[in-house]
């Protein structure tokens, strides 16, 4: 089997905790894009803190991972750096009705839009990609705070059933799940294709999904009221257990990586992650790893124009036709894309990676959705 499509958990190494690696102090950048910040530069903050929430009420609010100052604020960012050891207090969680405990997990960094009432639970916990398998140890080694997380969103959602997506070969288990072994092949990781693994049907609308690593942030958060800080990525081989925000650059570097100009380095898989521009970008809550693309004498993808192959219909697992929601996304010709199908991609990437002129044609369908969900057309390219 072609390695970037093997699914299969390698066998569980030392885990690096950068916390004991002897460094000085640790500069964490967190993402805020679309956030209102609540701190300014110099202000000190404590481990685990609110920093910046969503105007709007309905993305998880962002925390920071370390006790600190705040050293910058940009439109996107918020930059701290690791000083002294304070705390912040316990998060308060709304015990007494569905909506509150899901608030105040939302509040507490947990993104709960993907949850609804009386839906059939799916979790998640098929790699994402070939060697996003950092919640192997979080599956095997700490079942007792999943089973936590599994108990309150059986509280707060009332799921029909609940379900758990495993690769074929694994012996794990979730009390109260039913397992569904799946062929650990990619694109069989994504949300889309799990679904219809388990339920036989193609995005119904009574069934959603979570990994495996947010069950844990769950039950975590719920176990400490607090919101969770450390997580769980890998790169190359190694598995860090590192603050949410540790910037990519000291990952690589730590896993024994060189940078040379024009390599890509990408938060998460190289088929469906996203280039970082700087070394300084941090790791989010939801990263499960950081993946290098060597430079090589032919660029990746050019800027060339379609020659009507076909090889990304043929390979496209949601049936829809890839190359003309490029071309129409490349001219600016955004709506046009709902004449294809846009909502029914789920960014596998495979698009991009079986064209023949090597277009960039996830870069431009991700395009078109960011402008398509700017205005009042298709909600569900904003969800």
């Amino acid at each position: 089997m072609n390695s970037l499509f093997s699914l299969v958990p390698a066998e569980r190494g030392p885990i690096v905790n950068i916390r004991e690696q002897g460094l000085s102090s640790l500069e964490i950048t967190l993402s805020i894009t679309g956030y209102r910040p609540l701190v300014k530069t110099g202000d000190s903050v404590s481990k685990a803190q609110k920093v910046a929430n969503d105007p709007e009420g309905k993305m998880p609010s962002v925390h920071s991972s370390v006790s600190g100052i705040v050293t910058d604020i940009k439109n996107d960012f918020i930059s701290i750096r690791e000083k002294g050891e304070r705390v912040a207090d316990p998060l308060e969680f709304d015990m007494r009705n569905a909506g509150g405990m899901l608030e105040s997990l939302r509040d507490g960094g947990i993104n709960i839009r993907p949850l609804k009432q009386g839906a059939t639970l799916i979790i998640n916990a098929i790699p994402k990609e070939a060697g996003l398998d950092g919640h192997r140890f979080l599956i095997e080694e700490f079942n007792d705070i999943m089973l936590e997380g599994l108990a309150c969103l059986n509280n707060a959602l009332s799921p029909k059933a609940c379900a758990l997506a495993l690769p074929k070969g694994m012996d794990w288990t979730l009390s109260g799940c039913v397992g569904h072994e799946i062929d650990p092949v990619y694109p069989n990781g994504l949300n889309a294709m799990v679904v219809k693994a388990v339920t036989g049907k193609e995005m119904p609308p009574d069934v959603c999904v979570i990994n495996a690593a947010t069950l844990y942030r769950i039950g975590r958060t719920l176990h400490g009221r607090r919101a969770v800080t450390d997580i769980m990525v890998k790169v190359g081989s190694t598995l860090f257990l590192t603050p949410v925000g540790t910037q990519v650059g000291l990952l690589v570097k730590m896993a024994g990586f060189g940078i040379s100009n024009h390599d890509r380095v990408i938060l998460d898989g190289p088929l469906s992650g996203e280039a970082v521009y700087t070394l300084r970008h941090g790791v989010g809550p939801e990263t499960q790893g950081v993946s290098v693309v060597a430079a090589g004498p032919e660029p990746t993808i050019m800027d060339s124009p379609c020659v009507g192959c076909g090889e990304c219909v043929i390979r496209c697992p949601a049936r829809i036709q890839p190359n003309m929601i490029s071309r129409h996304a490349e001219f600016g010709l955004f709506e046009n894309t709902l004449n294809y199908s846009i909502a029914a991609c789920f960014e596998c990437g495979l698009c991009t990676y079986w064209c023949t002129a090597q277009r960039p044609v996830l870069q431009y369908i991700r395009l078109a959705k960011k402008e398509l969900s700017k205005k009042p057309i298709l909600e569900d390219l904003r969800k």
